[in-house]
């Protein structure tokens, strides 16, 4: 007789191995990436990585005999039936329970102390075994049933194969159901996804909550990644050298979530999104604007004539005048910003789509892990110090979108070319005495464009003055003057331009009030976040691990139960807090038991 410790302690190591390093690997280990919250109509199933035949399959129940006639041990007796069940998606959905809906009904494998029997009898047998079982949700059975016609929840998305159910019952007492991301006969689960050849994870569900709340909850959907989970009990143990139904039998229930969205569709996000690109749009008339009286040109002229008007000495100014033109600016980067999406890598603000994106698993859990090894019936609560951090990261994002579109536009900006003349008449007791021209940026000839970005650093090439002097200049009183005066426009002119470009466009003027039109469409964005939060957090129970057994925080859903033995585990469920008929969905789910001794 083999001592009791011994074969527990084979088991553990055997279990360990098979379910606690396959799964915690391929799911606890990797980057999440993932959403914001929402209540169904809209809930589209996806299908994953596809199975050949079962997974997360204990190798020592493999290798032993099956049906050994003596009562044997733990492994080799057949004094037990037993039962196990896997069911990717189980619940209500507007008063719609989905076991009326064809295709999505899981899988049950019960043995009877002799024979295993899986419902449906279409299930697979896994080679090699006799009371294994698979199934799988077939993307054809969900395209025209009412899950999609009625209740919105689409086939499969974002996987290359489909969602498998594996279940396992034995008659010397052992019990396993497993569903979700089952790649192989080996146990191990690819929750991304990507071993299969997807780019990214698939996801489970999209559940969108406006179809079942509109009224506060218009637009928003729960993302839920790819997903997995196994539950397994070996209720033999052995008493006096007899196999007997052990009291606390050996469990190993596990779950995995690859990721948690929560995705708002916000109409002020789209208002600043199109509005924007009209503000941008508007740029070059605004230019073209700057051309006339009291602007660009207006300016030039102002600061010329205050530049020159300490040296005339006798002279009189008589007029002055400024024309100038502006080369089109290329503005396709700036435009192509107001459809932006950006991200901290928590939330998501997605100008072209409308949308605001949460990754709650990382927001509520954690940065490497998301949603995973959390404890059973963990509750995820977006609660208002949450809240205030999503509105604090929406803040931040747009705040820094908005000086990235105004340095994008500086740079725009700063790459047209100016051609601009001014033309000056002096006087002289009253009578025309003088002409000067002054000819700044591409009017000198200069054999590339003279950049405003040259006026503003300070290397525009200088600028060709001109002065004549009108009718007779006895005593060449007239020319004496203009020397000074021309000095002074050559050495000056430039700084001037920069002055009225400073004034009118970059530090004052265009660029600043696009600044501010565009802070004004940002506010409307940041106050619309926490109201969709708050909504969500008092119409939308969500918990992971979801164990029936075990302690519920607060009144557990009348949908969350487990007969007496059986060890149940959904990897997530969401819920109405006080419409469970409504909306009552379980993704995810597996249980092993309950065992009992065969009657004689």
């Amino acid at each position: 007789m083999t001592p009791r410790h011994a074969l527990d302690e084979s088991r553990r190591r055997t279990f360990r191995g098979g379910i606690q390093g396959a799964f915690r690997g391929a799911f606890l280990k990797r980057p999440r990436r993932s959403m914001f919250v929402a209540a169904v109509a809209a809930i589209a199933v996806a299908a994953t990585t596809s199975i050949t035949t079962a997974a997360w399959t204990d190798n020592e129940w493999v290798r032993s005999a099956v049906g050994v006639s003596s009562p044997g041990d733990c492994t080799t007796n057949s004094m037990f039936t037993n039962k196990a069940w896997a069911r990717q998606l189980h619940g209500t959905v507007l008063n719609t329970n989905l076991d009326t809906v064809a295709g999505v009904q899981g899988l049950t494998v019960a043995n009877n102390g002799t024979t295993a029997t899986p419902t449906p009898l279409s299930a697979v047998l896994v080679p090699g075994t006799t009371d294994a079982y698979v199934t799988k949700i077939p993307v054809t059975a969900l395209g025209s049933s009412p899950v999609n016609v009625g209740l919105g929840l689409g086939a499969p998305v974002g996987g290359l194969g489909t969602y498998t159910q594996w279940a396992r019952s034995q008659k010397s007492g052992q019990a396993h159901g497993a569903s979700g991301l089952v790649s192989d006969q080996t146990g191990a689960v690819d929750v991304a996804g990507t071993s299969q050849g997807a780019a990214t994870a698939p996801k489970s569900a999209n559940i969108s909550l406006g179809n079942i709340v509109p009224a506060s909850l218009s637009g928003v959907t729960l993302d839920v990644g790819a997903l997995a989970s196994s539950s397994a009990v070996d209720s033999c143990v052995m008493t006096n050298g007899w196999p007997m139904l052990n009291p606390t039998p050996t469990v190993q229930r596990q779950y995995g979530i690859a990721g948690l969205d929560l995705t708002a569709a916000i109409p002020a996000v789209g208002t600043l999104s199109t509005q924007g690109a009209s503000l941008v749009g508007a740029v070059p008339t605004q230019l073209n604007a700057l051309l006339g009286t009291g602007g660009l040109t207006t300016g030039i002229s102002d600061g010329i004539s205050a530049l020159i008007n300490p040296l005339l000495g006798s002279l009189s100014l008589g007029s002055i005048s400024t024309t100038a033109t502006l080369s089109a600016p290329n503005l396709s980067g700036v435009t192509a910003m107001m459809t932006e999406s950006m991200t901290d890598g928590i939330v998501t603000v997605n100008l072209g789509n409308g949308t605001v994106k949460v990754d709650i698993a990382s927001l509520t859990g954690s940065a490497t892990t998301g949603l995973n090894g959390m404890a059973p019936n963990h509750a995820v609560v977006l609660d208002a110090a949450m809240t205030t951090a999503v509105t604090s990261r929406v803040t931040a994002l747009l705040d820094s979108w908005k000086n990235r579109v105004l340095a994008a536009l500086t740079t725009a900006l700063r790459a047209i070319t100016l051609n601009a003349t001014t033309n000056i008449t002096l006087k002289l007791a009253g009578v025309n005495a003088a002409t000067i021209a002054v000819k700044m940026g591409s009017a000198t000839g200069a054999t590339t464009g003279v950049s405003l970005g040259d006026f503003l650093d300070g290397t525009a090439v200088a600028p060709q003055v001109t002065a004549n002097v009108i009718g007779l200049d006895l005593g060449g009183v007239v020319a004496a003057l203009l020397g000074p005066i021309t000095s002074a426009l050559l050495t000056g002119s430039n700084n001037v331009v920069k002055n009225v470009l400073n004034a009118t466009i970059f530090n004052a003027g265009l660029i600043p009030n696009l600044g501010a039109s565009l802070q004004l469409l940002i506010t409307p964005v940041i106050n619309a976040v926490a109201p969709v939060l708050t909504a969500v957090r008092t119409l939308v129970a969500i918990n992971v691990n979801v164990q029936p057994d075990q302690s519920w925080p607060g009144t557990k859903p009348a949908d969350v139960t487990a007969a007496a033995g059986e060890y149940k585990v959904s990897a997530i469920r969401v819920g109405l807090v006080d419409s469970a008929g409504l909306l009552s969905l379980s993704l995810g789910s597996s249980s092993a038991g309950p065992a009992a001794l065969k009657v004689p």
